[in-house]
């Protein structure tokens, strides 16, 4: 694609990678950040597109255990 060059073809090749780095950037972080300091940066970078999901659904389930367990009063440890 990018030995055509088709200058609005490159650019938006280039716009995709961008966002799609963005994205990946933003997911690691988060992440890291929910973690908070369970996994180094390090470990969060090496982690595999699989273990990435892996880790957001735990922490998406955790959150909503937490939320629940708010809603009946009790003071859940995160």
């Amino acid at each position: 694609m990018i030995g055509t060059l088709d200058q609005a073809l490159i650019t938006r090749i280039l716009e995709t990678y961008k966002a799609e780095n963005n994205s990946l950037m933003n997911q690691l972080y988060d992440i890291w950040y929910y973690w908070r300091g369970g996994i180094s940066r390090d470990d969060i970078w090496a982690m595999c597109p699989t273990e990435r999901e892996f880790a957001v659904d735990f922490l998406n389930r955790r959150f909503k255990e937490i939320g629940e367990a708010r809603k009946n009063g009790a003071m859940p440890f995160y």
